[in-house]
């Protein structure tokens, strides 16, 4: 006989494995610290790579004011100015990955928590069962026809 307990369990945690429960699995086997020092780490390399982008556009698109008044900057101010940006920018940048990625691994520990409890249950079910089978009840013999 069917146990739709089981079923329904069964259901429940193989679609979690197939929507969300992939990524919520991969994140729930770093440790804290660790997945969000490697996600600092990728964004702090992608903030540059988009920041030394952004400042080689915006020199693109001011290369005439550039050239013309190249002789009467102060090279230095202007390099403090762009350094400081970078700085400010790459903070912010940081701040913000810090605060989404705690969100997102206590939301995959929290949901892989409640999938491992799903797992739980469907594990007693399945010892319920054995043992059941074990301590002598009668199981049904059916015939089965030839297509089962």
């Amino acid at each position: 006989m069917i146990n739709e307990e089981k079923v329904i369990l069964m259901t429940r945690a193989a679609l979690y494995e197939e929507k969300s429960g992939k990524e919520h699995l991969k994140i729930s086997k770093y440790f804290r610290h660790d997945y969000i020092s490697l996600q600092i780490l990728c964004g702090w390399f992608f903030v540059t790579v988009c920041f030394m982008l952004g400042a080689a556009l915006w020199g693109a698109c001011r290369m005439e004011y550039l050239l013309d008044n190249l002789h009467k900057m102060d090279l230095k101010s202007f390099g403090m100015t762009v350094l400081l940006l970078y700085v400010i920018v790459t903070a912010v940048y940081i701040c913000i990955l810090y605060g989404v990625c705690s969100y997102r691994y206590y939301t995959a520990k929290k949901s892989v928590g409640s999938y491992a409890q799903s797992l739980r249950k469907i594990s007693d079910i399945y010892a319920k069962e054995k043992k059941r089978g074990a301590s002598g009840a009668v199981m049904e013999d059916k015939k089965h026809d030839n297509f089962t």
